[in-house]
């Protein structure tokens, strides 16, 4: 009787083995591969992005497989032909656009980052020891000091919100057009002109951005931060069912109070402030001039 059995169990073998490969070839089993992932540039050049990525993959136990880093018009293309799961990103036009067709789905605020004032070090406007975005503005339109109007996106949405914020009518005797061919090059024009400029803090304490004379004149100021999203695949995303629930996991993880922890120790150690957490948000913007919020004194 038992050489009966294990003969059956022979005969049975390799129809056994074929499941197993096939439960290990299915899409939503395939646990032992890496999330990949894509990020804008200022998250991994302020040193934050790695240490976070460490931090996640042992938290969450999703490893994690950093793709792509560089600037949204690079890392969004790979995300919409599947080459990355999970993008951290600033949210904008391109995060809805990909929602909108299917590609993008849940969308989490994580993080910020910051804008910053950035001047002549004679400071001819006086902004240094201004209150906020908002008062120094004020003082440059007062001076009628030159102001460079950058064309980066985050730029400008900020610049415009403190405008309208203060009141200020911006006039060409003053505000300045930017002449780069590349964003790179907005603080070489500002120093030319001995103008003030908003640029990103990320890339102008980094040195991405250069500009003889120049010195960072305010930061802090709540208002002028940009929400960093995290987006997960959307029903037309080739991505896995191991992927988005890799993905989902991860994003869960991030936007909780463990996640948000793991993301100030990872900017302590980076030497932040770089990106601050969901407890540090701007201000609700229908709140309008009366909860302007002072700078902030985390230097």
């Amino acid at each position: 009787m038992q050489l009966r059995n294990l003969r059956g169990l022979a005969r049975c073998a390799p129809l056994l083995l074929g499941l197993l490969l096939a439960l290990a070839l299915a899409p939503g089993a395939r646990a032992g591969e890496p999330l990949r992932l894509a990020m804008v540039g200022g998250i991994q050049l302020s040193g934050v992005g790695e240490r976070l990525r460490t931090r996640l993959e042992a938290a969450t136990g999703v490893r994690l497989e950093l793709v792509a880093v560089a600037n949204k018009e690079a890392i969004v293309p790979r995300f919409v032909r599947g080459e990355a799961e999970l993008l951290l990103i600033h949210g904008g036009s391109e995060t809805f656009a990909l929602q909108a067709a299917g590609l993008g789905g849940r969308m989490q605020v994580w993080g910020f980052n910051e804008h910053v004032l950035v001047g002549p070090a004679e400071d001819p406007a006086g902004v240094r020891g201004a209150a906020d975005g908002t008062e120094a503005l004020r003082r440059i339109a007062a001076a009628r000091a030159p102001f460079v109007a950058f064309r980066d996106a985050g730029s400008h949405e900020i610049v415009q919100r403190l405008w309208k914020q203060a009141g200020i009518r911006p006039a060409a005797d003053w505000v300045l057009p930017d002449e780069g061919e590349r964003p790179q090059e907005i603080l070489a024009q500002a120093a030319r002109q001995r103008a003030y400029v908003v640029v990103g803090g990320i890339p102008a304490a980094f040195g991405k951005l250069h500009g003889e004379g120049l010195e960072i004149l305010l930061r802090g100021d709540r208002r002028m931060r940009r929400a960093y999203v995290a987006l997960e695949p959307g029903p037309a995303h080739p991505a896995s069912a191991a992927a988005r629930e890799g993905a989902r996991r991860v994003v869960d993880y991030l936007v909780s109070p463990a996640g948000q922890a793991d993301l100030a120790a990872a900017d302590a150690e980076a030497g932040g402030p770089w990106i601050y957490g969901l407890a540090e948000a701007p201000p609700a913007l229908s709140a309008g001039r009366a909860a302007a919020s002072p700078a902030s004194p985390r230097h």
